[in-house]
Formats: structure tokens, sequence, C-alpha cells
């Protein structure tokens, strides 16, 4: 039987028999995103566990509970934990806690009312808060933390993923959130402001760790939060149709996309452009003031990132080859002179790629060594709103930058460059890393040409479908190219360029290419799309004979080949 909530219900009976209303508070928000809140002191101690209170028993089968295991292991013996997850009512408490400390004209009613300790003083709080417990009963289950920063930008060894157990797998839950004002200490007043308090860091935050990576999302509809003093947000509206993203589990039916896809795909494109303008360490030190980090020092980023799906989540095509296709909202919450320069680096990212698994390619059919078709690659759209200036009205437009037009390109990078001097001009050493062997963005260390593409938009994003079946025939003449595998075109699976997924070990492509619906400006190549490529030199720009030059010469000398940006 599960009766953990039953204590919020008795003392609010309670409190209401001996006319202190008014003392207590509670209320339902919804988890949309999994959450780690709190600890459990799992025996092994590598792996990260949510708070949670037993409710049952370690099978024998699963092995013991303190064995190591990699994330496959746990995945088939305990995909979930004996643990019913909750919510500690000291994360909750904490949680205001920062919160009000971002609001100084709240802060000294803030430690009056939740207490504080200065040196060996301690002053207690006048408000209790109680543990949140979903109203239904919820296992932890297996999550996954996989850095891939390291192996995407600066191609060094593919990371160990971790296990990591969390409150909720992405599915709404809802939980109630209680706290009562401490007899003849607290006034309604104070409850009320608390209980407020309590609304706005909640639904404007998030709860438990990694909330910037777009964990722990709660919701109240009657909630509406307000940015933090100095923050601004920008939304965008996303609609992905891709070959499958993954958490914990790659089988196929577990497809799902992942606020940390986005995180992930932000962080590693920031890093790209630090380090086309600062030191390596500049940018590492830069780059986790941004977004944090554990390692080798602790930093509390300043940029978040919120998901939120939309109608069409996880929805398969009608044909085969199988794709994938989410639609809906992210949210990037900044600083104000933080958010200018973060958006430029989403608006280059989402014109030269995609997001998630296959983020490198478009979307087009790839034949296996069994002659199989399968999807490979995503088409990501990215649309905001704007308002018109000369009628005032809000329209949506495209937020990716246009294929055919250089200058876009040129000038949104300098205006990019401009903000960064103003912001960290001390840290900046432009062109340190222009032969450093990683994936640097900048005029001097990548390249990005627009070529034509199939002669037919390939896939029908409207009705969710192959248009094309011939996998050829979804490819244009960048894909082309990296299917070429014979020497002086040793480029498919070729680690120095277009990466391997195989052969003892992965190695990602230096080359990233996006597909667009819009016909080439030369009117004698009638192609109804166009390709971006993006390719990343690496340090090889002096040398004549590497592969990744001989694929840039490549890209200059084919046919209605129009260079964007850098070399």
């Amino acid at each position: 039987m599960y009766t953990q909530t039953l204590l919020t219900d008795l003392l609010a009976e309670q409190h209401q028999q001996r006319g202190q209303t008014g003392l207590f508070k509670k209320g339902i928000f919804t988890l949309s995103e999994r959450a780690k809140v709190g600890s459990f002191p799992h025996p092994d101690v590598e792996t990260l566990v949510s708070a949670g209170e037993p409710c049952g028993n370690w099978k024998p089968t699963q092995g013991r509970p303190e064995d190591k295991r990699n994330v496959n292991e746990n995945l088939q013996r305990l995909a979930t934990l004996p643990l019913n997850g909750y919510i500690p009512g000291s994360s909750i408490r904490g949680l205001v806690r920062s919160w009000a400390k971002q609001h100084p004209d709240i802060y000294p009613q803030m430690m009056a009312l939740l207490g504080e300790q200065t040196g060996n003083e301690i002053r207690s709080g006048k408000i209790e808060f109680l543990d949140a417990w979903p109203l239904q009963p919820t296992r932890l289950t297996l999550d996954i933390v996989n850095p891939q920063e390291d192996f995407q930008v600066l191609h060094q060894g593919q990371g160990t993923p971790l296990s990591h157990y969390t409150l909720g797998d992405g599915e709404l839950i809802q939980f109630e959130v209680a706290i009562r004002g401490i007899p003849h200490r607290a006034t309604l007043e104070d409850v009320a402001t608390v209980w407020g308090w309590v609304e706005q860091a909640l639904t404007l935050s998030g709860i438990g760790s990694r909330t910037a990576s777009g964990y722990g999302v709660v919701e109240r509809d009657d909630v509406t939060p307000k940015s933090l003093p100095n923050y601004s947000k920008k939304v965008l509206s996303f609609d992905l149709f891709s070959q499958g993203c993954y958490g914990a589990s790659t089988q196929i039916g577990t497809e799902e996309l992942r606020p940390s896809h986005w995180r992930g795909w932000l962080r590693s494109w920031t890093l790209r452009f630090l380090l086309g303008v600062m030191p390596q360490e500049n940018a590492q030190k830069t780059l986790a003031e941004l977004f944090g980090a554990i390692e080798p020092q602790t930093y509390k980023g300043c940029v978040s990132i919120k998901m939120k799906p939309g109608n069409i989540w996880g929805d398969r095509s009608s044909n085969q080859p199988r794709f994938f296709r989410w639609s809906g909202k992210l949210e990037i919450h900044a600083p104000r002179d933080i958010l200018p320069i973060i958006l430029p680096i989403v608006r280059v990212a989402a014109s030269v790629g995609g997001v998630g698994r296959g983020w490198r390619r478009p979307l087009h059919i790839f034949l296996m060594n069994n002659n199989r078709p399968a999807a490979r690659g995503s088409f990501l759209k990215l649309t905001h709103r704007r308002q018109d200036q000369a009628s005032g009205q809000w329209k949506t437009q495209k937020y990716l930058l246009p294929p055919h037009q250089p200058q876009t390109w040129q000038n949104i990078y300098q205006s990019w460059l401009d903000k960064v001097r103003d912001k960290w001009g001390e840290r900046l050493q432009i062109g340190v890393n222009d032969h450093l062997e990683a994936e640097v963005f900048s005029p001097t260390t990548c390249s990005v040409y627009l070529l034509p593409g199939p002669d037919a938009e390939p896939v029908d994003f409207q009705d969710l479908k192959w248009q094309e079946q011939r996998a050829v025939e979804t490819r244009g003449d960048a894909m082309y190219l990296m299917y070429q595998e014979n020497r002086p075109r040793n480029y498919k699976r070729n680690p120095a360029l277009g990466g391997s997924a195989g052969g003892g070990g992965a190695h990602c492509s230096w080359v990233s290419i996006r597909r667009y619906g819009f016909p080439h400006p030369n009117q004698e190549i009638r192609t109804a799309c166009t390709e971006v490529a993006c390719l990343f030199l690496g340090g090889a720009q002096n040398q004549q004979n590497h592969v990744r030059s001989r694929f840039l010469r490549d890209l200059q000398r084919a046919e209605g080949s129009i260079h964007l940006f850098g070399r």
C-alpha cells in the first residue's frame, strides 16, 4: 500500500481543525522531465541515485546491488530500482533559497523566514518544508550520462557512459508540495509569501541537479514563471526529423528526444566557436562559466535550456526505412549580455547540421553491408516569432541562415566576435588554434560551401514518408563526395574525414552536411534542394595531400559550388 501522501492530507486536516488553515499550504505540481534530486546511498559509489524509499527486494537474479555494471548490464538487470522516488523537502527549501538570493529585493526577507547561519550563529526559520511525493508510486528508472564533448569536438577517445537513476522517465508525474508555518512564529502572510516563492522557484528553475540541461522541469497550470533579474529568454520552435535519438536503451522502439541532446549540441558548438578566438584553456574556462563544470574546477553555469514537447512526439514514418519526428519548443535562458552571444551560435549550428544521433548528415537513405536500406541523418526546422516593425504583427520566421547569401554568414560571425571581444577581450588570442587537431569554427579553420542537392526533396515532411526510396537519389553533391571510397577520394569511413562507427573504435566525421529545401540560385542547375557542407580542417590547412585538404578542393571545384564562409 502506498501511503506516503497521507501525511500531507492529515496535516492539512489537523490545521483546519485547529483553525490554522492559513499556516498550511499545499498544491499539485507536474514533473515533465526526469529529475535527479537528493540521493540514495547506493552501495556502488559510482552510480548516482535520486532520493528514494525502499519498496521491494533486490532479486538474486539481478546480482549484488554493489556490483559495478556498465549501462547495458544495468538495462538488462536493473532498468528500475526497488525504490519509490520522492523530492526531499530540504531540496525544495534549498531551491527556494537559491532563487531568492538572485532577487536582492526579497533576500533579507528570505533570510528572516527561512533562517540563516552566520559563522557559528544559527537563526532558525519560520517555515517547514515537507517531502514531496508523487501521487502514484513511481520507481526510480535507469538514465544515462554520456559525455561527448571531447569525442565530438576534440576527436579524442569516446567517453564511457555512466548509469544514473532518476525520478521519472520523461512521462508526466504529478506530485504534491506542502509547507507549513511554525505556530506562534510564522504569520499567515509569511506562509503565503513563501508559497509564492515555492511556485516561482519550482516552475522557473525546476528541481534537482542538471536543471540547466533540461532535467527536473516542473509545471503548474496557474503559475507563470518570471525570468530572473537581468536574464532573458529566447523561445524557438523546432521540428526534427531523425534516424532516431536514444537514451539508456538503443533498441528499436525506445527512441526518444531528450533535453540533454539539445544541451550537448549547444555546448559543443559553443566550444567550437570559442576555440576559434581563445587558447584552449581560456575556451574551456569560458565554456564552464556558461554551461557549468564539475572538474577540474567546479563552476555553476548561467545558460540553461528547457525542451517542451508538442503534439507530434516520436511519430514514425509511414514507410520504410523508418525515421521519426519530434516537434516542440526550445527555451534558452541566459543573462542579457550572454544571450546575444549564444544565439548566433544556435543559428550557425542549425544551418549546417541537425540534433541528436546522425546530426552531421542530412536525412537520407543508406544501404548497409547486407544491402538493406536504413535511414541516416536528421533534418531540423527551426523558427521563431518576430514582431514586424511596420505592422506590429508577430510573424513566424525561419531561424536558419540563408544558404545563398555569403555576406550574411560573414556578418553574423563578425557580429558575434565583436560581442565576445567586448565581454572577454582579455581572453582572446585569435588564430592560436589554427593548427589544433579539433573542430574549430572560424574563418581560418573551417570551410562552408553550398552545393546542389537532390533533384527533388526525398522526404514528404507533411505526410511523414519517403517520396524517393532509391538511396542515391536522396543525396546531393556534397553527400555524393562523402560516399566516395577509392583514392584519391577515399572519404567514406575514413577516420580523418568521413568518420567511422566500426572497425574497433568510433571516429567522428570532420564534415557536417545539411540539406535545404531551397533551389540552387543558378537556374541552370535544376535541383529543388541544396546542401550546405561545413568542413573542419583540424590543422590540415597547409598539408596539401591530407584527405581533408583534398576534400576541400573537391568542394571548391564542384559544379555550382558557392563559398559561404571560411577558407
